[in-house]
């Protein structure tokens, strides 16, 4: 039932459900706005007709699925006839992707639209999101992908209805997923397939989700399923190319994963580095940054495991060199990588009050755009690698520095004080560019997300397209392949997940080994600026409170806010040890 209150409030603010201030002739939140302001004289009997706008969520999605395929193709038609990828394959490839989506399923749609379309191109691709539609459109209803793919969107949609309890107990439709699916594992057709990898892969994601709402560890067991099923996958799968982009996307988790768990990379996911199958699809930016996180993962993994067992066999200024010239090594081929970025990838700075409404919660009044949410996440990743960097070489000291030898230590390894200076100022500078990312994300958002939020005038997302000085924006690409209207809405639905990795990986920073260092660092306040922001996050995202608990956050825990986001930031980190990004 509508209710319009009992205020006299115009008929705009009444129909929009938002307090008005009366004011006359028009009230300001609707000139603020820009709206038509509907005035006061609101016949007594209006008659209130309803209108089912749901399918406003899928209408683009088709043409959204349309540029996507026209991407992939163009992939594979750039390949040259020098390359492996013959006209056989090439036929393949638009086979594979001419079929449009007929698909009834709403929830299939929805997800497909707004988390593996929008947003995403092949020059920032990791490999799964940006393969999975291209294939599902080729399965037949009741296969293994069509079914986990389901299983998955179904729960996305869920939360989107402010809805999470299936998550922490599955429905039928996940145990009919997982037979499906090993029926196709056990046919020697079916699993040389891509689309049963990326069944597997669906699985993992729901996993994923499926234990941060459940705020426990995440199992691998898709994950290295679907590590295992890439070596059946033959070279003629449209030309290798959904398999390298596969094999990419594993790398990229394994990437990912090794840095959160401070472990070695994993031998198999070397042998995915050095394989020649890579070299099928051209490298880019993202793929090009996992190269060199295998580098980080496995510095973070000698000086984690040096400081955790305490080994000193060897000299303490050896030790320190070592690391310190690593260090500087993996940073300076990190700085390279930036350099080399498309220019349209690039942050444009903005102003909060002149740029932006200041109702979006910022840093020092900044915000940093960027093209998508994808792009934005690889710029994280890309600073939290270089975070990593500066810890370990902070770290050196804090770790086998007592009296005696600290002096020495220092004289010898940096030769003065200067490059300790710079480490600092480099970390609090990476921290406060992922501070300046988080308003991208989130805008002004504050309440539990939910379907009103893609129409909802009152929420707003800064953006490179709001800005009026086009001379600024004035760079290759960056306003091609998606509308303003598509860029809110990819933001919507993407921009809370994308937020939530970086905001928790900072604060692990800040609790774990030598946290303290690194939090008497940042500036004042920031500190609890993150932790608000985190906070911001779990009740967009309508993470509970505690495990089993989907109560709100107010009712169920109690302390400081810096208290209560270390909690869950750690707890939430255990679900999201597979996913990609920070």
């Amino acid at each position: 039932m509508v209710n319009h209150g009992r205020s006299g409030g115009c008929v705009t603010c009444k129909q929009r459900r938002v307090k008005c201030d009366e004011a006359k002739p028009e009230c300001r939140a609707c000139q603020r706005l820009k709206l038509r302001c509907g005035g006061y004289n609101r016949p007594k009997h209006a008659k209130l007709k309803f209108k089912d706008q749901n399918h406003k969520l899928c209408t683009n999605i088709n043409k959204d699925v349309d540029y996507h395929r026209r991407d992939i193709v163009k992939v594979a038609t750039s390949l040259g006839p020098s390359s492996e990828f013959d006209i056989q394959d090439r036929e393949a490839v638009r086979a594979l992707t001419s079929r449009r989506l007929s698909e009834p399923d709403t929830a299939v749609q929805f997800y497909l639209g707004h988390y593996a379309s929008m947003g995403r191109d092949m020059g920032s691709t990791s490999g799964f999101f940006e393969m999975l539609i291209p294939v599902y459109s080729s399965e037949r209803e009741g296969s293994a992908l069509s079914l986990a793919v389901s299983v998955l969107a179904s729960e996305v949609l869920s939360m989107w209805r402010q809805d999470t309890s299936s998550f922490r107990s599955p429905r039928k439709s996940y145990s009919r997923a997982i037979r499906r699916l090993q029926a196709s594992v056990q046919d020697p057709i079916e699993r040389v397939k891509p689309a049963t990898v990326l069944a597997v892969l669906a699985l993992q994601t729901y996993e994923n989700a499926s234990a941060v709402y459940g705020l426990r560890r995440a199992s691998n067991t898709h994950h290295n399923g679907a590590a295992s099923l890439l070596s059946f996958l033959g070279s003629d799968d449209m030309g290798g190319t959904v398999h390298a982009y596969l094999r990419r996307f594993m790398l990229h988790t394994e990437v990912s994963t090794a840095i959160r768990e401070k472990k070695p990379l994993k031998s198999i996911a070397y042998s995915w580095i050095r394989s020649k199958d890579m070299m099928v699809v051209p490298e880019n930016p993202s793929s090009a940054l996992d190269v060199i996180g295998a580098s980080v993962a496995e510095l973070q993994a000698s000086y984690t495991k040096l400081v955790t067992q305490k080994d000193f066999s060897t000299s303490l200024n050896h030790v320190l060199k070592e690391w310190i010239a690593a260090a500087k090594r993996v940073d300076a081929e990190l700085l390279a990588w930036a350099e080399n970025v498309p220019d349209y990838w690039r942050p444009v700075r903005l102003i909060s009050g002149r740029d932006i409404d200041s109702s979006i919660p910022t840093y020092q009044s900044v915000c940093e755009v960027y093209p998508s949410c994808q792009i934005a996440s690889i710029w994280n990743l890309w600073r939290f690698q270089r975070l990593l960097l500066a810890k370990i070489t902070l770290g050196s000291f804090n770790a086998f520095s007592d009296v005696s030898y600290f002096g020495f230590a220092y004289g010898n390894v940096f030769g003065d004080a200067t490059d300790f200076v710079n480490c600092q100022e480099r970390l609090q500078e990476l921290v406060d560019s992922v501070c300046y990312s988080i308003p991208f994300y989130l805008g002004n958002r504050t309440s539990r997300s939910s379907f009103t939020d893609f129409t909802d005038p009152m929420i707003l997302l800064p953006s490179h397209k709001s800005l009026e000085d086009g001379t600024r924006l004035d760079r290759d690409r960056l306003d091609v392949g998606i509308s303003i209207d598509d860029h809110r809405r990819h933001v919507i639905a993407q921009g809370p997940w994308r937020a939530m990795h970086p905001l928790s990986r900072l604060l692990a920073l800040l609790s774990e080994d030598h946290g303290e260092m690194i939090a008497s660092l940042l500036g004042p306040g920031q500190r609890e600026w993150i932790c608000n922001q985190f906070l911001r996050v779990a009740t967009l995202l309508h993470l509970p409170s505690e495990s089993g608990n989907d109560t709100e956050r107010s009712e169920s825990v109690r302390g400081p806010a810096d208290t209560q986001a270390e909690y869950l930031a750690r707890e939430i980190r255990k679900g999201a040890i597979l996913m990609t990004g920070p």
